[in-house]
This record gives C-alpha cells, structure tokens and sequence, in this order.
C-alpha cells in the first residue's frame, strides 16, 4: 500500500515556507524512492502554495504520520490541518495490477533487492 498525505497550510506563511524550503526539500530527498510524489497544492491563482501532497510507498501508517512530523514545514507550524490516507496504487505509468503496484521495490516492509 501507499499513504497518500495532504496537508493544507495555515494563511500568511510565505516566509516562514521560504525560511525552512532547503529543509523540507532534503527531508523529501531523504526518503529515496518510497516517495512516489510531491507537491505543492497551490490556490484557484495556479500560484499562491496552500499546502502540499505526497504519496508515500510504505505499508506502516506510523512511518507515514513519522514523515510528515519530521517534515520541517511542519514543525515550522505551518501546517494547518493533515489529512493522512491508505491509497492503494493500481494504477502506475499506464498500467493496471490488480494487487497493487510498489514502485519503490518495497514489500511488506523489506526492501526488494
């Protein structure tokens, strides 16, 4: 399985994002293939940043809720609400498996070699 974590921000944050930005970007890089994807959600403008979405390939909800703990935008503060999935992946680059695509190569938490 996959989490799928959406986070909205709290308004006004620009700075303290801007603050924290190379953190959050290495905490992103840090987690390798497991994150599938990410992104900021941005408002009706398609530019002002009101929160962040990532997909993450892991079958442990407690390392899903660890991500985004450690996320420094969230101890920033600037989160303001996050709302924490199981997605199942079924469907990647074009094709369909009925159990559940793992891009990352992670399978009931060991790493495929």
């Amino acid at each position: 399985m996959a989490y799928l974590i959406i986070a909205h921000d709290h308004q006004g944050m620009e700075e303290d994002r801007e603050r924290v930005r190379d953190g959050h970007r290495q905490h992103l890089a840090a987690q390798g293939k497991k994150l599938l994807a990410s992104g900021a959600l941005l408002a009706d403008d398609g530019a002002t940043i009101v929160g962040g979405a990532s997909l993450l390939d892991t079958n442990s909800r407690e390392e899903a809720v660890r991500f985004e703990a450690e996320d420094p935008y969230a101890k920033a503060g600037i989160r303001r609400d996050v709302k924490i999935v199981e997605w199942r992946l079924r469907w990647w680059l074009g094709e369909f498996d009925a159990a559940g695509h793992r891009p990352s190569g992670e399978y009931d938490g060991q790493a495929d070699s």
